[in-house]
């Protein structure tokens, strides 16, 4: 049997992924249902696919993942099941909550959920919470395996998946840059999609100081400087600093202190950082 792992736009404690748990324990009491990450950012569909892209190399081989973040639903949007390059799965909707996973991760598949089979029997006047109804009650199926792969329903190409738009990473000698996508409230950590080996490729080492500017949709938010370093302790309490984040991407941070908050920042395709050698 499977791990089945939740991840939602619903907010920590929220009754609506209870009852997700409890429709996959209703579909087999043995499978071990988990959260994942039930504070993606609301219908944010790329925030989804980062953070799928956080939890996916952590997890065993055959895992099912259940990500909710559907501004669509009830819409003509696909409910599907990607199975990936290393034979886990994610039940989603083809909204772009699977751009980062096919591009960086690998997807070997992708099946259209038949909702005559993979519905949660007498919900099919409700047209608002398909989480519970559909991916929910169908990821349990897979993981219990009570249906495989093919009994999701029917493939269609991978180049149909849908893909959202955003700010591709770029190098060029002595400096790089990318889409700002993530800017916490709790540490007030600000990633980027940026390489960190791309800072080194460019000409940028530990110990350097680095020209850091920020972009809104084009217009500045910060150009400023600050050490690039291993680690927080390595800069005074207060201090900016670059560093590497555990997804081994470009990432800014003051020492004890939050850069969301001191300097305004916040995330998604209008949202840019340029990090250049001084």
């Amino acid at each position: 049997m499977a791990h089945l792992i939740i991840q939602t736009d619903f907010g920590t404690g929220s009754a609506s992924v209870s009852a997700m748990h409890g429709v996959a324990a209703v579909v087999d009491p043995e499978i071990r249902v988990d959260d994942g990450n039930n504070d993606v950012a609301q219908f944010n569909v790329l925030d989804a696919s980062e953070s799928l892209m956080y939890l996916l190399p952590y997890w065993p081989e055959g895992t099912v993942f259940v990500s909710v973040v559907d501004p669509g639903v009830g819409t003509a949007r696909r409910s599907c099941v990607a199975r990936l390059s290393n034979g886990s799965y994610i039940v989603t909707p083809d909204n772009g909550t699977l751009t980062y996973v096919k591009e960086r991760f690998g997807i070997t598949a992708v099946r259209q959920i038949d909702e005559s089979v993979n519905r949660l029997k007498g919900s099919e006047d409700v047209h608002i919470f398909h989480g519970r109804d559909v991916y929910a009650y169908c990821g349990a199926r897979l993981a219990a395996g009570i249906i495989d792969f093919e009994g999701v329903g029917p493939e269609y190409p991978v180049e149909e998946i849908v893909e959202a738009e955003y700010i591709k990473p770029e190098k060029t000698a002595g400096e790089v840059s990318g889409m700002i996508n993530e800017a916490g409230d709790h540490f007030g950590l600000v990633g980027t999609n940026i390489p960190f080996q791309w800072l080194s490729e460019s000409g940028m080492e530990y110990g350097d100081t680095v020209r850091v500017i920020v972009l809104n949709d084009g217009n500045t938010v910060l150009d400023t400087s600050m050490p690039l370093e291993k680690t927080f302790g390595c800069v005074p309490i207060g201090t900016p600093l670059i560093f590497s984040s555990e997804m081994r991407t470009a990432m800014m941070a003051i020492n004890q202190g939050n850069a969301t908050k001191e300097y305004g920042i916040g995330f998604g395709p209008k949202w840019k950082m340029i990090i250049k050698k001084v």
